[in-house]
């Protein structure tokens, strides 16, 4: 085709530019998501609705409230908040209501309040929100139940009460890697597949996750370089240290992580081979976590920590990766 003057149109930055909205990506995201939401309703019931529904309203309120603190109009019309409190209630397994009311609620608000808006605000965060609110919710939860243990032992009235959250925490932390660590008998690879009832929400069926994934190729909204490249450096290098790679795949938040997580757009390398890189060593990360520091309790298998350091090196990587410029500028001599 021939190039003329009605083709060649040379105008101001962005020069790559799409029909799609925030608000559709999100309309996507939360479309993939469904699959897992309605099989961890069928497994938990109340307690999986008791986490959505706290987890979001958190969200929801933590993006209006930092934004009217900031001076900037709130945009829940986009979905952001609303998609980064499902994936945070994901990585959430129920517990005693008078425990999640309160704590999940904080950790749906610091997602979007601390993590994102007043972390460089929509599209310029450095970390994924929903893992750095489930990083808080972590060390929370540790306190809340040193905090029961301390009351119970003072104020014996207290342990009716108080006991339900150590046995649900307990329970909680019976995950599939916990039992592999402790040399428990392990479930067969097709319980994970359907319907798995213990650990986080996203636990409960690996197949729906992987419907969701594939809904979200389909849609272009992820490509394959970041997942595939994460899922492939676990399985081999735990095969290579002679461990059960489909285990490793399947357990422990890896497939969420792979699919959900780590291909966020804002908080992932731009290029290619910075994909790549960046899936390869969360990968490395996880595999480390799992196999040579599994004495330490290590949340979600590694897959939570070994994002978020991803996640500071995609500057780093970025620069490594970014494309060579075609051609330079003479600089003028002085006379």
């Amino acid at each position: 085709m021939s190039i003329t003057a009605e083709s060649l149109v040379v105008g101001p930055a962005p020069h790559l530019q799409s029909r799609e909205t925030v608000a559709g990506a999100m309309k996507n995201v939360i479309m993939s998501l469904t699959p897992v939401i309605l099989v961890s309703l069928y497994i938990f019931g109340f307690g999986a609705i008791l986490v959505i529904a706290v987890c979001v309203t958190g969200a929801v309120l933590g993006e209006v409230i930092a934004r009217r603190a900031k001076g900037q109009e709130p945009t829940l019309h986009d979905g952001t908040a609303v998609v980064t409190g499902l994936l945070l209630a994901l990585t959430l397994p129920p517990t005693a209501w008078w425990a999640v009311v309160p704590l999940y609620t904080l950790g749906g608000f610091l997602a979007t309040a601390l993590f994102r808006e007043y972390m460089g605000g929509l599209g310029w965060n450095r970390f994924n929100p929903a893992l750095a609110a489930r990083l808080f919710l972590l060390i929370g939860r540790a306190s809340l139940v040193y905090m029961a243990s301390f009351l119970m032992r003072v104020l014996p009235f207290t342990t009716p009460y108080l006991y339900q959250l150590e046995v649900v925490d307990a329970l909680s932390k019976a995950s599939p890697l916990m039992r592999l660590a402790h040399n428990m008998p392990m479930s067969p690879y097709i319980s994970f597949l359907f319907a798995f009832k213990g650990g986080a929400l996203a636990e409960t069926s690996i197949l729906a996750l992987l419907v969701g994934a594939a809904y979200l190729l389909y849609k272009k909204e992820i490509n394959w370089f970041i997942p595939v490249s994460i899922i492939s450096t676990v399985m081999v290098f735990t095969f290579l240290f002679g461990a059960d790679p489909i285990y490793h795949v399947l357990t422990g938040g890896l497939i969420l992580g792979a699919f959900f997580m780590a291909t966020d757009w804002v908080t992932s390398p731009i290029t290619e081979e910075g994909a790549i890189i960046f899936g390869m060593g969360i990968g490395l990360l996880v595999v480390f976590f799992r196999l040579f520091a599994s004495q330490f309790w290590v949340p979600d298998g590694g897959v939570l920590f070994s994002i978020l350091i991803l996640n500071a090196c995609v500057p780093y990587i970025d620069k490594m990766t970014r494309r060579r410029k075609f051609g330079f500028i003479f600089k003028r001599s002085q006379a």
